[in-house]
């Protein structure tokens, strides 16, 4: 058997159009690319929680990954090394992010039980 969550909404591309991100459910992790006029090349690979089904982009500094199994939202800071600095717990089997605004507000959706 197998309980593989499907991607809700697997990539994203930084306000400034110049990197790609994309969940990668299977290995758990965030896959950074660098976008060019010439095409796309590897850039990072960032360990985030338990099945990240979505990803969205913050501004082009910060990118926040839904983890479906983890029960949480990985903020992802691209500065220097990319790298997770911080998880919020978020409730139970969350699946999709937005941003309101000017980014200042997330919107996150998650499984109601009960």
């Amino acid at each position: 058997m197998e309980f593989e969550s499907g991607p809700v909404r697997p990539i994203a591309l930084s306000p400034d159009g110049t990197r790609l991100f994309a969940v990668n459910t299977p290995n758990a992790t965030l896959e950074i690319f660098n976008v060019t006029s010439t095409g796309i090349s590897f850039a990072s690979r960032v360990p985030v929680g338990l099945e990240p089904v979505a990803v969205a982009a913050r501004n082009n500094t910060e990118v926040w990954v839904v983890n479906h199994l983890s029960d949480s939202v990985s903020v992802v800071t691209l500065s220097g090394t990319p790298h997770v600095t911080r998880t919020l717990l978020v409730g139970d089997e969350p699946r999709d992010i937005v941003f309101a605004g000017t980014a200042n507000r997330a919107f996150i959706t998650t499984a109601h039980r009960g």
